[in-house]
C-alpha cells in the first residue's frame, strides 16, 4: 500500500517541515504511525486534546502548519494561561506518542554521545532553526505581554531594564540580568566555604548517590528495577573523579531567571558543550485534561503504561522507563570547578526542548567566586544538575518536586 493513501494538502513553508513531511510519506508505515499519533495525541484520555484544540490541531496537516508557524512565532502571552509553554509542549506532545517513539533514539546509557536517528536529529535542527528566529529583532514584538502576565512578572522590577529603551531580540530579553543580583537573589554564607550554594531558580528535583561510578535512578512508583547510569558518560573526560560522590537535579520553568551562578569558589578546570539530543517528556496534569511537562529522573506508573502500551496488571513487571535519566542523552554544558579543599564540583546546565544552547561566561583557567554567572540559556526551560566528587549534605526540608531553590541559595553542605 503507497503512504498516498494518507493525502496532504498542506505544502511546508520552512524547508526543514519540508523535510519532516517528505520523511514521513516517503513509507506507508511511518505515515500509518504519524497519522496514529495525531489521534493519539488528540485522545481525550491522554490530556492532550484542549491543548490541541487550542492551537487547531486535528490532522497530521494541521500539525505540520503548526510546526510551519512556531519557527516565526514572535512569543506572545497577552492570552490567558502560558502560550509559550503549551506550544513547546503540544510539538514535543506527538513525538511523546507510542507509535512514532521508535523511530527516535532511545533515551539510554549506550545511546549517549552516539549518531541519533533521522527524527531526533532533525529535533535538532528544528530547534536551532528556532534558536536562530529568537535571536531576531522581530521575535521580540510581544516582548510587553510578558510583564503584563502574572505567570512571567514576578519580581519584574528587579531585572535590568533593556538597553535602548528596546530588547533586541527575545532572546536578549529571555536572558536578561538582574539589575543588581545581590539584592534580588543574596548569596547564602559567603564566607563559609563548607555552604554550597544553588545554581538556578530551580525546582529541586532529587538527588542520589553514586556508587562506583553509576547513578542509580530507581522508578519509586512501582516495583521496578532501576537503570545504572554510568557518571562518566555524563560528566566524560573527568567522570572517574566522581566516582564515589553526590548528584543532584533541578528544573527551570521559561518564566525563571535562565542564568546558572557557581555553587562554589574555585579554578574552573573544564568549560565544554556536548551536543547531543533535544528531548522534552511531555504527560497529562494531574487533572487529566492538559499537558505539562514531566521533567524527573524518574516516571509514574501510569505514564509509564501509557507510553509502552501496557495495560495497568503489567505494571508490576515493567523496567523503569527508557527517558529516566535522559540529561546523560541531552545538549549540555559543562563546567567543572577545583575548590582545592573540598574536591571538585561539575555544574550542567542541560538544554530542554527549543533551548539547545547553552552559553558559557568563563573560561577554562577563570577562578570563581561561589555566586559568579557561569552561564545562561537561550529560549526555553532548562534543567541543572550539579555533581559533587565527594558526598554532600543535601538541605533537610527539600520536597522533590516541591521545594523552589533560588540561585545562590544554600543547597548543601561539605
Amino acid at each position: 500500500m503507497s503512504s498516498s493513501s494518507f493525502p496532504t494538502a498542506y505544502e511546508p513553508e520552512a524547508a526543514i517541515v519540508r523535510d519532516l513531511r517528505d520523511y514521513i510519506f516517503r513509507s506507508y508505515q511511518r505515515a500509518r504511525a504519524f497519522n496514529f499519533a495525531i489521534a493519539s495525541a488528540r485522545a481525550k484520555e491522554n490530556g492532550g486534546q484542549e491543548d490541541m484544540n487550542l492551537e487547531g490541531i486535528y490532522d497530521l496537516n494541521d500539525y505540520l502548519r503548526f510546526c510551519d508557524k512556531l519557527l516565526k512565532w514572535a512569543p506572545d502571552v497577552s492570552s490567558p494561561g502560558d502560550a509559550l509553554l503549551r506550544k513547546i509542549l503540544i510539538f514535543y506532545w506527538v513525538f511523546e506518542q507510542p507509535s512514532v517513539r521508535n523511530l527516535q533514539t532511545p533515551v539510554l546509557p549506550e545511546t549517549s554521545n552516539t549518531d541519533l536517528s533521522w527524527i531526533s536529529y532533525w529535533l535538532v535542527g528544528f530547534a536551532r532553526e528556532i534558536g536562530h528566529w529568537m535571536d531576531t529583532p522581530e521575535s521580540a514584538a510581544h516582548v510587553e505581554s510578558f510583564y503584563n502576565n502574572p505567570i512571567y512578572n514576578k519580581d519584574i522590577e528587579l531585572y535590568k531594564k533593556p538597553p535602548g529603551g528596546k530588547w533586541g531580540s527575545f532572546n536578549e530579553f529571555f536572558s536578561r540580568k538582574w539589575a543588581d543580583i545581590n539584592v534580588a537573589r543574596p548569596i547564602a554564607g559567603a564566607d563559609n566555604d563548607s555552604v554550597i550554594v544553588h545554581g538556578a531558580d530551580s525546582m529541586f528535583g532529587g538527588s542520589w548517590n553514586i556508587e562506583d561510578g553509576f547513578v542509580n535512578i530507581e522508578n519509586q512508583a512501582i516495583t521496578a528495577k532501576g537503570i545504572k547510569w554510568p557518571v562518566s558518560e555524563l560528566l566524560q573526560r573527568l567522570g572517574p573523579d566522581f566516582d564515589n560522590g553526590s548528584l543532584m537535579h533541578a528544573f527551570l520553568s521559561p518564566h525563571d531567571y535562565h542564568r546558572q551562578h557557581a555553587p562554589v569558589s574555585g579554578k574552573v578546570i573544564e568549560v565544554k558543550n556536548i551536543q547531543d539530543q533535544v528531548y522534552l517528556q511531555v504527560t497529562k496534569k494531574r487533572d487529566g485534561t492538559r499537558l505539562a511537562a514531566d521533567r524527573g529522573l524518574t516516571r509514574e506508573a501510569t505514564e509509564i503504561s501509557r507510553r509502552d502500551h501496557k495495560k495497568k496488571v503489567e505494571l508490576r513487571s515493567l523496567d523503569a522507563p527508557d527517558d529516566a535519566g535522559y540529561q546523560w542523552c541531552q545538549t549540555r554544558g559543562l563546567i567543572i570547578i577545583d575548590t582545592v579543599v573540598h574536591g571538585k564540583v561539575a555544574v550542567l546546565p542541560i538544554g530542554m526542548a527549543q533551548v539547545s544552547s547553552v552559553v558559557m561566561s568563563v573560561q577554562k583557567g577563570d577562578c570563581v567566586q561561589k555566586g559568579d554567572e557561569i552561564s545562561y540559556f537561550l529560549f526555553g526551560g532548562s534543567d541543572i544538575v550539579i555533581v559533587f566528587q565527594n558526598r554532600v549534605k543535601f538541605r533537610d526540608d527539600l520536597e522533590v518536586n516541591k521545594t523552589k531553590i533560588n540561585v545562590r541559595e544554600k543547597l548543601a553542605t561539605f
